[in-house]
């Protein structure tokens, strides 16, 4: 007895069980192929585009329109109260003055004040001894109109201000000279763009890419400590300041 029918019996089942064998030797072999070819590919390159990078930098120069200068004002004291008093005194009196300059109270800002014992060293005792205390109060102040600038210097230096730093120009907006130097930057790049492309015999097809920044200046100013003016305040000159614009543009090459 046997689970296999006869053909003479059962010819439409044994046809539909020979197709299916068929089908599924078909399926294994084209699946078989797929997989080796596969195998074969492992190891070869991914396909890239071919592509440039060209940076260029861009400058552009203006008059600074806003300038700041720290104001700073030391007293000594046999105590904290006596020396606090005299500096709050002194400090008030011309924060009211620098008001009357028209500068604006939102350009006036107090950046460090300090309370300590200034003490001093007893070679017959070898200790350190009181000196009295010493207190310090320093204000920065914002000038938007720099033809002040002398007569700040000269008023606050004669009335009670012991350190006096700056000032340091700065241009308030910047981005129309970001914009100028922004051009520049780009006509650049693309004449660079231009000749390396032809030097390799290549065209450029398209931008694919694009970023920029700016560098950070950092402007220190000039300390200056006990200072006063009799007369006048110095001339001040302002000079002009730059806006430095860097780009990089990715472009894709084609023959």
């Amino acid at each position: 007895m046997t689970i296999w029918p006869n053909w003479k019996e059962e010819r439409v089942f044994a046809v539909a069980v020979l197709i299916l064998l068929i089908s599924t030797v078909l399926y294994l072999g084209v699946k078989t192929d797929n997989l080796l070819r596969q195998t074969e590919e492992i190891g070869e390159p991914v396909p890239y585009e071919h592509t440039i990078i060209v940076e260029g930098v861009g400058t552009a120069t203006g008059k600074p329109d806003v300038a700041t200068l720290i104001f700073g004002t030391e007293t000594r004291g046999d105590d904290v109260a006596t020396a606090q008093a005299q500096n709050s005194e002194t400090m008030n009196a011309i924060i009211d003055k620098i008001k009357t300059m028209e500068v604006s109270e939102d350009d006036i800002q107090t950046t460090g004040y300090n309370v300590y014992e200034d003490q001093s060293w007893n070679p017959e005792t070898y200790e350190y001894e009181s000196a009295g205390w010493v207190v310090t109060n320093y204000i920065n102040v914002k000038v938007r109109d720099t033809s002040k600038i002398s007569a700040l210097l000269a008023m606050t230096g004669t009335n009670g201000i012991t350190n006096i730093s700056g000032p340091t120009f700065t241009i308030d907006d910047t981005s129309n000279l970001k914009a100028e130097a922004r051009a520049e930057a780009i006509e650049q790049v693309q004449e660079k763009a231009r000749g390396i492309a032809a030097s390799l015999g290549t065209k450029i097809e398209k931008i694919v890419g694009y970023s920029e920044w700016s560098p950070t200046n950092y402007d220190y100013p000039s300390y200056g400590s006990y200072l006063s003016y009799d007369a006048g305040g110095p001339t001040v000159e302002s000079g002009t300041n730059e806006v430095t614009v860097n780009v990089s543009v990715t472009y894709k090459l084609v023959e």
